[in-house]
């Protein structure tokens, strides 16, 4: 890959990461996506260091990533779950972005 390719990757990666950060506020998918693309610009920042150690990072922002869309899907897997149980509710949490049951 041209320096020119990762450097524009970045850029792009970045944008983004500052639309998703803005709008994540306390959601756990968009805090998590936000997570995602925050662990791949790390990625593309190591890219241009081949070594062991730079493969090395490279796996920990792989599982970074993973863990954080892990954690996304079962909170958002869990909120489904919880809102089809007739009567329940919870305090002080907005579940309305989830859609409707």
């Amino acid at each position: 890959m041209t320096d020119a390719f990762l450097a524009e990757t970045e850029l792009l990666l970045r944008a983004a990461y500052e639309k998703l950060d803005v709008n994540s506020g306390n959601e756990p998918l968009s805090s998590a996506a936000a997570r995602i693309v925050q662990c791949a610009i790390e990625a593309v920042t190591i890219l241009d260091q081949p070594s062991m150690v730079s493969a090395g990072e490279m796996i920990s922002c792989a599982r970074a990533a993973v863990t954080a869309a892990t954690y996304a899907m079962r909170e958002v897997d869990g909120r489904d779950r919880r809102r089809r149980v007739p009567g329940y509710a919870r305090v002080g949490v907005d579940d309305s972005a989830l859609g409707p049951s």
